[in-house]
């Protein structure tokens, strides 16, 4: 059998500068000036043949009033007086205390189960203290947030 011959090979090239025009307008105006925002804003506030006429700005009408008679009816209920919320205690001092408490007994529970009797067990045991207590209290009170 043989071989199917191969197809032409394509060369690459840059596209084409020019737009095609697929399906020209004959009634398409054409500018000669270059288009300016002075341009676009004189041809929009310009009335269009047929268009409605816009109603002047600032004119009420039933959806103002409407408007206006919900706020009157909310303001004599006093919906719209606010008041501030009464302040929550916080819970950090409570948490706080429970942590380090806990803590601390917990360690000290467990240096004596272990036997204090040495002193670089007691020391450990001290030392865990202070750096457990050091730790909740700079993220209880300097990391976060009141709550």
């Amino acid at each position: 059998m043989p071989d199917e011959p191969e197809p032409p090979r394509k060369l690459p090239g840059f596209k084409p500068r020019e737009f095609e025009v697929v399906n020209p307008r004959s009634d398409a105006p054409h500018h000669t000036a270059p288009i300016s925002i002075h341009g676009l804003l004189r041809q929009a506030n310009s009335a269009r043949p047929g268009a409605a006429p816009v109603a002047p700005p600032g004119r009420d009408n039933e959806v103002h009033s409407l408007l206006r008679a919900n706020v009157a009816q909310d303001a004599a209920h006093g919906f719209n007086e606010l008041t501030p919320l009464p302040k929550r205690p916080s819970r950090r001092k409570r948490d706080y205390l429970f942590l380090v408490i806990s803590g601390n007994l917990l360690l000290a529970l467990l240096a004596l189960a272990s036997g204090i009797t040495s002193p670089i067990v007691f020391a450990s045991a001290v030392g865990s203290m202070g750096l457990m207590t050091a730790g909740f209290t700079w993220v209880m009170w300097f990391v976060m947030d009141d709550y």
